[in-house]
């Protein structure tokens, strides 16, 4: 893994936060790359490696300001280390609400509205 990457990843992930923003996977990273994403998301190795870290630190996971592009089904694509597909299940979304909810609260401007 490419420690100068990850440390861009994580910068990134908070940027978002920071700015209330909870981009899809395509639009995180056409931020942080500057070019179109082609098929799957390359950062999962990344992300997983973040949250694991933010969370020893007994900090929320970071990861979850991005989410899928699908608005019928716009959760994190992965969400406490198992995937979230087709659908994420109950534990999920309740671990996924409550992070979010501690990331809104640390990091985001006062007012941003939960997206889960």
């Amino acid at each position: 893994m490419n420690p100068r990457l990850k440390a861009q990843i994580r910068l990134e992930l908070f940027r978002c936060a920071a700015a209330g923003d909870f981009p899809t996977y395509e639009d995180f990273y056409k931020q942080l790359a500057r070019k179109q994403m082609k098929g799957r998301f390359p950062y999962q190795r990344h992300f997983d490696a973040i949250a694991k870290e933010e969370r020893k630190l007994g900090y929320p996971d970071i990861t979850f300001v991005v989410r899928r592009k699908d608005p019928t089904n716009p959760y994190p694509s992965q969400i406490d280390f198992r995937s979230a597909k087709p659908t994420p299940s109950p534990s999920q979304l309740k671990s996924l609400k409550n992070g979010t909810n501690r990331i809104i609260a640390l990091y985001c401007p006062t007012g941003t509205a939960n997206p889960y």
